[in-house]
């Protein structure tokens, strides 16, 4: 485990402590937030995986189709077009990268570990003071 996972789940965990130690309905309630935050980051991070899932897909059936067209292409014509890609036409689509969120997209495992500790100390802060 990197150290900013496990810094992030020490964090909640002393926030769950925190507010366990003296329960009281305004704590209660700032957990609810943080779970719900955890939460929604979560669908953000699945959502994103299964667009790269889709688009993985996508592009594999593509392949399939192209693989099957060929091989139903009379001998002569099937090694003309296996030729042409590889002299600069077309990319071949296994050498094209699946798309993956930026480090400052929504989901992105840095920006939700960030957000998540700086709403840790916020509610903290908050709280004490």
């Amino acid at each position: 485990m990197s150290d900013e996972k496990k810094e992030l789940e020490e964090s909640i965990l002393e926030e769950f402590e925190w507010a366990l130690q003296d329960p009281n309905e305004q704590k209660i309630r700032q957990l609810g937030e943080v779970v719900s935050i955890i939460t929604t980051k979560l669908t953000e991070a699945i959502t994103n995986l299964q667009i790269s899932v889709m688009d993985l897909e996508s592009q594999v059936s593509g392949m399939e189709s192209k693989m099957a067209s060929m091989a139903r292409a009379p001998a002569g014509s099937a090694g003309g077009a296996s030729e042409a890609p590889a002299a600069g036409g077309e990319p071949i689509p296994t050498m094209e990268k699946a798309p993956t969120p930026a480090a400052g997209a929504p989901g992105s495992p840095t920006t939700m570990m960030g957000e998540l500790k700086q709403l840790l100390a916020a509610r903290r802060r908050k709280a004490d003071g």
